[in-house]
């Protein structure tokens, strides 16, 4: 007997197959609260081998429907890498080039989802969050000195009293 396919399970199926989105995503937009570990699960997992025939079902008849197969994609790309050399248009024929080195599995994009808000976060959070973030990057904290300028009048400094200052105020 096979097992059905739950709510979530269908949500998190039709994101995967059918969004731009990395299985965590997937699986914390289905609803799950350990979306990492549930996303693993439900694509690896004998357990829940259902679920894997179903993308794959799915998947199928995406290539299917447009006529995307391993071979037509890397085959465009070396077309359109070696018209791209013909022509000295480099930038064109690199991106080709690393479009058929990300097909074949050779690179891969990496994206680092974290789940959280800055308004979740007290200030020394994000102050400690942004500090390290400057230190990764290699970014030199910007100090800007918004102290006020004395005037100059003539050869000598003239800096305002702070009586004066309070007195215009006053007018």
């Amino acid at each position: 007997m096979e097992k059905k396919i739950t709510k979530k399970q269908r949500a998190f199926i039709d994101m995967y197959v059918f969004e731009d989105l990395g299985q965590g995503e997937c699986a914390h937009r289905a609803g799950y609260k350990n979306p990492d570990i549930i996303a693993h699960r439900l694509l690896n997992d004998p357990q829940y081998e259902h679920v894997q025939n179903k993308i794959d079902e799915l998947q199928a008849r995406q290539r299917q429907r447009y006529e995307i197969t391993f071979e037509k994609v890397a085959e465009d790309l070396k077309k359109i890498r070696d018209a791209a050399m013909n022509e000295g248009v480099f930038g064109a024929a690199v991106a080709a080039e690393l479009g058929r080195a990300k097909l074949g599995g050779l690179m891969v994009d990496r994206k680092e989802v974290k789940y959280g808000k800055i308004d979740q976060m007290d200030r020394e959070q994000v102050e400690a969050r942004l500090a390290n973030l400057m230190k990764q990057n290699k970014l030199a904290k910007v100090v800007k000195d918004v102290t006020p300028k004395p005037e100059v009048i003539g050869p000598e400094v003239v800096k305002p009293e702070v009586s004066e200052v309070l007195e215009d105020d006053d007018d």
